[in-house]
């Protein structure tokens, strides 16, 4: 159970227990720190499950039907949105570049980056004495 699915469970128990007292929406907002709205929603349904309603249900896109070939193309190597959109476009897909470049930003963030150690500083290079003479540029 997620913290937040806990905190609707533990609000909607205490909002029907403070209503079984016989306490009304007011005064149990201002005791609970609640909008009234809130406490009126809580109120109304009869289990924590219809609060929980409609939650983390992902909205449809114009892009999830082109997403198995972006997967695939993602995997082959082919990582610019411009190319990409182009080919959904001959494939059919009405939608836009962003929409793509969006949906592509989070697998840029999980690529793993190498990326190479700092050349050595001025100070570091002049610690190691007098015995290192620099290289000498070919013209």
């Amino acid at each position: 159970m997620s913290p937040i699915e806990a905190r609707i469970r533990e609000r909607h128990a205490t909002v029907h227990a403070l209503l079984a007292q016989g306490h009304g929406i007011r005064e149990i907002a201002r005791e609970l720190h609640m909008g009234g709205n809130t406490v009126r929603r809580t109120a109304r349904a009869a289990v924590p499950e219809e609060l929980l309603s409609g939650r983390r249900q992902p909205r449809t896109s114009q892009l999830d039907p082109y997403k198995p070939h972006l997967d695939k193309r993602w995997a082959a190597g082919f990582t610019n949105a411009i190319h990409l959109h182009a080919e959904l476009q001959e494939l059919g897909y009405r939608g836009s570049y962003q929409t793509i470049s969006n949906d592509l930003r989070p697998r840029r963030r999980r690529r793993i980056r190498v990326v190479a150690p700092a050349p050595p500083g001025v100070r570091q290079v002049r610690a190691w004495g007098p015995s290192v003479q620099p290289l000498a540029l070919s013209s």
